[in-house]
């Protein structure tokens, strides 16, 4: 997880928000309202014009596993604060941003939302906020030992990121932290052939030193550093 900007509200959103809210509320107040009618009028939210914008905005890599997405999957829209539980923010561009399926699912994000028993805050991070930097709360690790990219808890905040989003495949998700880790191994074997002048390995470990690339906490750490002038 990376900080990311927040873009500007896509038009469709800007314009329309409050009508969609208030058409849904005025469709959940009605008791003979079916489930297919109030999904349709809370789905609004999912037009194109906001999926473009969210893919644009993550570059296609989910929010909380920074995995590239689109390519095999369309993705998620995904509201940080459950639309089940805070109606009221369906359609408020801040609340949206891009997961992949998993992150999203009920087995992971879906609507678990940890909040601070004190404040009454969330605990889990948006990326987007533009307040929390997820650096302060997650550590990200290469083991040259295991061969292994893992992602550690922090504190409190970041041990729940870690464990409810299952971010090194202690609950089933081994294929994450297996294509993560293998990626990360290749960009260090890359990084050795770069500092023996090899131009091309330079070239690739200058994208993957983008923030638009995968796993691009790890390479800010691991490669950007010590890349070759």
């Amino acid at each position: 997880m990376i900080p990311v900007t927040r873009i500007s509200e896509p038009r469709v959103l800007a314009k329309n928000a409050a009508r969609w809210l208030e058409a849904l509320e005025s469709i959940k107040s009605n008791n003979k309202a079916t489930k297919a009618q109030i999904n349709q009028a809370q789905n609004k939210y999912s037009h194109p014009q906001v999926k473009d914008a969210l893919v644009k905005m993550f570059n296609g890599k989910c929010a909380y596993c920074e995995s590239k997405i689109t390519v095999v999957t369309y993705g998620a829209i995904e509201h940080f604060y459950p639309k089940s539980q805070y109606p009221d923010l369906t359609f408020t561009w801040e609340n949206l941003l891009l997961s992949c399926d998993k992150c999203n699912d009920a087995n992971h994000k879906g609507t678990n939302f940890p909040l601070d028993d004190i404040t009454g805050n969330p605990l889990l991070i948006d990326p987007t906020d533009g307040v929390t930097d997820p650096n302060t709360h997650l550590e990200f690790v290469w083991d040259e030992m295991a061969k292994l990219a893992s992602v550690y808890g922090r504190d409190r905040r970041g041990q729940i990121v870690e464990d409810l989003f299952d971010l090194n495949g202690m609950r089933g998700r081994k294929e994450l932290i297996n294509y993560r880790s293998q990626y990360i191994k290749r960009l260090l074997a890359l990084l050795r052939l770069a500092k023996q002048g090899d131009s091309e390995a330079l070239s690739l470990l200058q994208e993957a030193c983008q923030s638009g690339a995968e796993y691009y906490a790890f390479a800010s750490i691991y490669i950007l550093p010590h890349l070759p002038p």
